[in-house]
């Protein structure tokens, strides 16, 4: 997901994927229903991955026993070692290093430019998770451990009947093969409409709003709190 001279179409859409004003989706949905149809044909990898964040101490926002959503696309590793690189974590500086507990992963290993090194797992946009705990092994390295967990209400739907998707297998499995799976019969949604968001920073009540392609190709859950 990279450009020749210019921004990575991974931080293009993350960019979009996170922001407030959630028009910036429009003109995603149909690549991110090509992306997450293909996604979700990879089997769900269980165990441990790890992702790193450079430049930036992260423990004050991510506290023992806060629940949160990652709205991006979340790139990720089995092997930790890889994050020593200075394009990932490196060895200097402020760090955050995540150690999480998923169990909707998926590998695209196999798939990847980099196949042989990276072991790259992707977390899908909306994935739910809680912090389990935090240490501070180095004065500039803080290292989260999180697991991903069910959310309180659906916040992304999938391009398939939940029937139709493969169990989940252990992170170190190397099946990647796709699966024959049956899409689900489409309905009718409303037209796309400006939609207010706020950032999930207040503790009572949740909102929910629907974002829908107008022709019928993406649904995605926005959940905000009052």
């Amino acid at each position: 997901m990279q450009f020749d001279g210019g921004p990575s179409l991974y931080i293009l859409l993350n960019e979009s994927l996170r922001a407030e004003n959630r028009e910036q989706l429009k003109p995603w949905f149909l690549f991110l229903k090509l992306f997450l149809t293909a996604l979700y044909k990879l089997p769900s990898q269980n165990g441990t991955v790890w992702r790193g964040i450079k430049g930036v101490d992260l423990s004050t926002k991510y506290k023992t026993g806060t629940k949160f959503a990652w709205w991006g696309v979340s790139s990720c590793t089995t092997n930790v070692e890889v994050l020593e690189l200075n394009q990932f974590l490196g060895k200097n500086g402020k760090r955050t290093l995540f150690s999480i507990e998923c169990i909707n992963g998926k590998s695209v290993a196999k798939h990847s430019y980099f196949k042989n090194t990276e072991q790259e797992i992707i977390l899908m946009p909306g994935s739910y998770f809680e912090v389990i705990g935090q240490l501070n092994p180095a004065p500039e390295l803080h290292i989260i451990q999180v697991k991903e967990i069910t959310p309180p209400i659906q916040l992304v739907k999938p391009p398939f009947l939940k029937s139709t998707e493969q169990k989940p297998s252990s992170v170190a499995s190397t099946s990647t093969a796709p699966s024959s799976l049956t899409p689900t019969k489409k309905k009718t949604p409303p037209q796309a409409t400006s939609l207010p968001y706020e950032q999930p920073s207040k503790k009572s009540g949740m909102n929910e709003f629907y974002i829908f392609h107008s022709t019928n190709c993406f649904c995605m859950r926005v959940t905000t709190s009052n």
